[in-house]
């Protein structure tokens, strides 16, 4: 079979992988999060600068204490059992399946391994900060991380990629459109903090019916096709697993949403997005 097509097969038949899956787990999720009520016990009425949010207290103080937060494990579990079913079956099928199913393995230092502990590490956590809020403790009023904590360990987590990059991938420039190569050294590092910084505050978007969903899906589709063109095909693959999750979160998510995404699925999105994009070189 011609290479091309086998990679087109590998990248929407990956995603079509997580999005029933996702499916296919959520009845489990969602049968966890209502029988231990895991949603914010009070609306809020501060946005994490302290000021306060009449408008939005008044469309959602309804919603936010009834529907459970932490839909976004969904989309993250879905991406890391994909990821390792098709890792695993190589070594448990026949020589001749395993062949197969090895074509279909999207993991690789290069390519995948940093976007999926980025991806981990974001939705570790957003978890964190999500059960601190059902709960009503933490740092921050009404629950959950205060917003400089969650700044400081998206920093943590953007430094430890941005030193993957740099030191173990050797990249040290970044393309610019028009422009060409822009050689930036050790500057690379605080770049590419600030554009995880950037992406992070992508997640203020989550909550509202869907729209976080469908954004984030449209922009790792773009990146999927991105990353195929340049034949990073581990990348596309990767990227279509996590369209598929998501279409299966939104697949659930229409009013009234069953779940919300929460932190432990944009913090693992907008972080994951900023490493897809410095390794497809498409920043600009």
């Amino acid at each position: 079979m011609n290479e091309a097509i086998l990679n087109v097969y590998k990248i929407l038949g990956l995603g079509a992988f997580a999005f029933f899956l996702g499916i296919a787990l959520t009845p489990i999720l969602t049968h966890f999060l209502y029988k231990y009520k895991m949603w914010r016990k009070d609306a809020r009425t501060l946005a994490p600068d302290g000021s306060p949010t009449p408008i939005f207290n008044k469309l959602h103080k309804e919603r936010e204490v009834k529907a459970p937060r932490m839909g976004g494990i969904l989309i993250w579990a879905t991406t890391l059992i994909t990821a390792l079913v098709f890792y695993l079956i190589p070594f448990l099928a026949n020589e001749r399946f395993g062949e197969v199913f090895h074509k279909f393995n999207f993991l690789s230092r290069s390519q995948t391994w940093v976007p999926l502990g980025v991806l981990l590490a974001g939705a570790l956590v957003g978890l964190l900060d999500d059960l601190l809020t059902v709960l009503g403790k933490g740092s921050y009023k009404g629950g959950g991380l205060a917003f400089k904590r969650r700044l400081f360990l998206v920093g943590v987590i953007a430094l430890s990629a941005g030193y993957w990059f740099y030191f173990k991938l050797g990249m040290s420039s970044i393309f610019i459109p028009g422009f060409g190569e822009l050689y930036l050294g050790f500057w690379l590092l605080p770049l590419f903090t600030a554009v995880m910084f950037g992406t992070f505050s992508g997640g203020v978007i989550d909550g509202l019916d869907g729209l976080s969903g469908g954004v984030f899906a449209s922009i790792f589709a773009a990146y999927s096709w991105i990353a195929f063109f340049q034949n990073q095909i581990n990348i596309a693959a990767f990227c279509s697993v996590i369209v598929g999750a998501i279409l299966a979160f939104l697949w659930f998510n229409i009013p009234p949403a069953r779940f919300y995404m929460s932190e432990t699925g944009t913090m693992a999105l907008t972080c994951t997005l900023t490493v897809v994009a410095f390794l497809t070189n498409a920043v600009a």
